[in-house]
Parts: C-alpha cells; structure tokens; sequence
C-alpha cells in the first residue's frame, strides 16, 4: 500500500509540473496579447530616454505589439528598479536598465536592483560617457580640472543622478585617486544634470556625446574628457581621462531587462523581437543619427558582461565602505 501511495504521489507531482510547463508554453507562444511596457527609471531628455523612444518607434512590428515608454524617476533609478522587480514576471513590464541604477547601487551600497534581482534580456548598446562642462567654466581640459580643484577644494559642483550612480561613482573614484574634494549634487535624470551644468547650477556631469553634442554646437557646454580606454571617434579631439592621468574607466550600456521568475520561453520570444529591433535599418539610422551605435548581446553574454561588472564594483566598493 505505501508503495502504491508513492506511485499515485509521483504520478500526480509529474501531471501537476507537465500541467504547469504546458501553461508556460502556451502563455509564451501566445505572448504578447497586449502593449508592452517599458520603464526609464529617469526624467526625460536623457539618453535612456532617447533610445527607449527610438526603440518604441519600430517595436510593433517585430514584437507583435507596442511598446509604450513609461518614465518613472527618482532614487537615482531606484525607484523604477524597483517597480519592475515586483511587477508580475509575465513580459509585460520591462525595465529599460542601466549600470547607473542597475549595477553600481545594488554592488556597492545594496540599493535598487541588480543581476540577483531582475532577468537579463537583452543589451541595446553600451558608449563610455563624456565629461561635459558649462562653456564658461575656467578649465579646457580634464587636467586642467583637476588642477583646479586642488586650488579650489570643494568647489566643484557636480550634477549626478543620486548617491552611487555611475557618475557619484566615477568621482569618488576620482576623489580618492587625486585627493581632490568635488560636490555631488543628485538630479533625476542624465537632462536634469545637463540642464543643472547648463543653467550655471553645477559645474561638470557626465553624459552621453549623443546628449551632450547639441549643446556643445550652441557653445553653452564644453567636452573635456572621454571615460574609456580609447577616444570617441565622434569627437576624436577629445583627449580620455587616462590621458589626463587618472587610470578609471566609466561605460554606460542600455539593455532590456525582466522580473526575475519570467519564464524563459517569453524571455526568449522578447530575445528575438528585441534583437529584430536592433537590426531594423529605421532604428539603426535613428540610433547613428545620435551619434551612438547598436552592440547588440543576446541574455546569456550580456548576463556574463552584468555580472561581471557588477561583482568588480562590489570589490572597488569595500574600499569606500572600509574607510
């Protein structure tokens, strides 16, 4: 009898797990049913802002239905983290995510949310960020900001997206590195900093070139640095922050991401929508028409990437924390 009892259990256990794969299976093959949608977790005019829209402008076709951008912005993306991670895992709300708020935070001080929290969907492209200046700033070059803030310590405004965003983190790297003292002013979004540097309410911020280029045409910003390993080739004048003598690097990627739980076969049907989008020639104008480029990574390799760069911060940030 004991014996027949464990069969019927093992019977049942095997009919309730192919009945919960086969509801899987058909929700994916009938996904998507409805909108799509995607979350920028800052204000607008950035540049998460910019390319969701551009992503949203060819999404219908190539995923069966539109995506709506829906900003939500606050906590230096926290708080759009952080509503996406308790969405229901069923694809039909994303985060359009970032290092900035998707990296840095959750590694370094556990904030928002990170690669334990949300799915890996896809990556759009990634570009090293710039430092812009206000064009009336009395410094040209990287260098030469630094010197000045040796001379005039604590002076140095710096807009940022909150504490431990990407930018909070470049500078105290940078504070540390150089000894100097910077003032981190938090903003909600990568325009909100630019209009704040613009404005004459903070000196410097980080940004994209795309973001940065208009204004640096109209003479109201100046580009002083790149913060990669190699110069950008939009602006190939620009010397990179190394070549001012401070070894630190700052890459800023969008990519796609999911409520962890989404189950794998909606994750996948996503995976090749998203991937039709960064191939559709509409887009990939619109995308060199901001000056960036399309580095498409598939969940997998962009996982790796994320993870990797997020395990790295939490090793730079212990000794923040240790101090």
């Amino acid at each position: 009898m004991k014996n027949e009892a464990r069969i019927i259990r093992l019977i049942c256990l095997v009919l309730m797990l192919i009945s919960v794969l086969g509801l899987q299976i058909g929700h994916a093959q009938e996904f998507p049913t409805k909108p799509i949608t995607l979350i920028v977790p800052t204000a607008p005019g950035g540049s998460h802002d910019l390319t969701a829209r551009a992503v949203a402008s060819v999404a219908a076709h190539h995923l069966g239905q539109p995506v709506i951008v829906q900003l939500k912005p606050g906590g230096g993306g926290a708080i759009g983290s952080d509503f996406v991670a308790n969405a229901e895992p069923d694809g039909y709300t994303l985060l359009f995510g970032g290092p900035t708020w998707n990296t840095t935070p959750p590694a370094v001080e556990g904030r928002s949310k990170g690669p334990d929290d949300l799915i890996a969907v896809c990556r759009i492209n990634y570009n090293p960020t710039v430092i812009g200046v206000r064009a009336n700033a009395p410094f040209k070059t990287f260098k030469e900001m630094i010197e000045w803030c040796k001379a005039n310590p604590g002076k140095l405004m710096v807009a940022t997206l909150g504490l431990w965003s990407g930018t909070d983190f470049f500078w105290k790297q940078v504070n540390k590195l150089t000894g100097i003292t910077v003032r981190a002013v938090p903003y909600e979004g990568g325009g909100a900093a630019m209009t704040a540097v613009i404005g004459g309410h903070a000196d410097t911020t980080n940004g994209m070139t795309t973001v940065f280029l208009p204004y640096v045409k109209a003479e109201k910003m100046r580009i002083v640095a790149v913060t990669d390993n190699h110069r950008d080739k939009v602006i190939p004048d620009v010397p990179t922050v190394k070549e001012g003598g401070i070894d630190i690097t700052y890459i800023m990627w969008r990519g796609v991401l999911a409520p962890k739980g989404t189950p794998r076969p909606i994750v996948d049907k996503l995976t090749a929508g998203f991937k039709k989008i960064s191939e559709d020639p509409a887009f990939v104008s619109m995308i060199q028409k901001m000056g960036d480029d399309v580095q498409y990574l598939g969940p997998d390799e962009f996982t790796k990437v994320w993870r990797g760069d997020y395990e790295a911060q939490k090793e730079v940030g212990k000794m923040f924390r240790n101090k």
